[in-house]
Parts: structure tokens; sequence; C-alpha cells
């Protein structure tokens, strides 16, 4: 990632403010300050803030029962997951709801007239955050497909010379010669010459 260095540094002085300044972008803090407030709090060692934005998410199950109909949460998205957050309105309880990265399929944004959308696709459902500063949604949506392609780039393995097997391989010369000999290409004295050759003997 980009900054990555510059985000972590901004991240351990919770300076929020200077992580939109990094990405363009104004701090929303419209409905969410108690949030911001605790943000920190609810970051793992290590955890590195990346963008930020505010919405409306609808009333789940988890949300504190003193909040009614949808409420305005206060999102992050990290080198980790998207976190959730929603300071209860009468007391000093927070609802936290995490999505990991390695559940997400993909980020998408819309932006409207005025406000966007955040719509995060786990597979078996959506996860939508409407309502939310216009410019903030591009930037979620583009840093968090960054860090997803990043992420399954690190869990592919590098292609090899060429794009076949290792010259190196052992396994793979056997497999080829087998193959060769099953062909016809090689007949039994060739075979074995070279895979005893290949073995050492």
């Amino acid at each position: 990632m980009d900054n990555e260095e510059k985000y972590r540094q901004l991240t351990e002085a919770a300076d929020w403010a200077g992580i939109c300044a990094l990405n363009g972008v104004a701090l929303d803090a419209f409905g969410t300050k108690k949030e911001l407030g605790v943000l920190r709090e609810h970051l793992e060692p290590g955890e590195i803030v990346f963008a930020l934005t505010s919405g409306i998410v609808k009333h789940s199950e988890t949300s504190n029962s003193s909040d009614w109909g949808s409420n305005t949460w206060l999102i992050a998205l990290t080198n980790e997951r998207f976190l959730f957050l929603d300071c209860a309105l009468l007391t000093r309880s927070v609802d936290v709801q995490s999505i990991r990265l390695d559940r997400v399929q993909a980020v998408s944004s819309s932006q409207g007239w005025v406000l966007g959308k955040v719509m995060i696709d786990l597979g078996s459902r959506m996860a939508v955050i409407d309502n939310c500063q216009k410019a903030t949604v591009a930037v979620i949506g583009d840093l968090a497909n960054k860090l997803l392609r990043e992420r399954e780039n690190a869990r592919s393995p590098a292609p090899t010379r060429g794009g076949g097997p290792s010259d190196d391989d052992p396994i793979e010369k056997l497999e080829r010669l087998a193959a060769l000999h099953a062909s016809g290409a090689l007949t039994d004295g060739e075979f074995a010459a070279a895979k005893g050759k290949l073995l050492g003997l």
C-alpha cells in the first residue's frame, strides 16, 4: 500500500483528520464524534487505518437496545478489516462490528448528487453503508479493492521462469520423462537411462 508508513504514524497518533487529508478528503465527523474518540481503543495491535467514512447502517441484532431504526456508524478501513463503531445515544456502550478482508469479495461505491454509499460484497450477502460523504466512498472503494488485490497477490505463488515448471524440480522432470516415454518419444532403454541419470543411479 502506498504511504503505508505514513498511515501507520497517523494511526498511532490518532490523527484521523490527517488520514483523511492524506486521502484528499475532509474528515466527516457528522454524527460520529464519540466514535472517533474511541476508535483507537478498538484497533488491534499493529492495525493501520487507511480510510474513514460515516454512514447509515440499518439496526441489527447486535445494535444497542436503546437505539431504534437506522444509526450513523463510523466505518474505518484498516489493513485487516472494515471496522464499524456506533456509540449508544444514552449510555457509554459501543457497538463494534468487523468484516475481515479475507471474507470480502469486492467493494463497490456509488455517488449520488450529494451523498454516496459503499457496498461490501461478502458472497452470501451485501453489507451496505448509505448516506456517506460523497468524496469518501470513492476513496474507501479504491483503497479496499487495492488491499484485496495485494492480499490476493501475496497468497498466489510467484510464477516460475517462462510460466512452466521449474527446471530444478526433479519430480517435475520425472513426470515429463514419464510422459515422453508413455507417448513413445522415448524407448524403454532411453527412459531408464534418463531416469537413472536424474536420480543419480
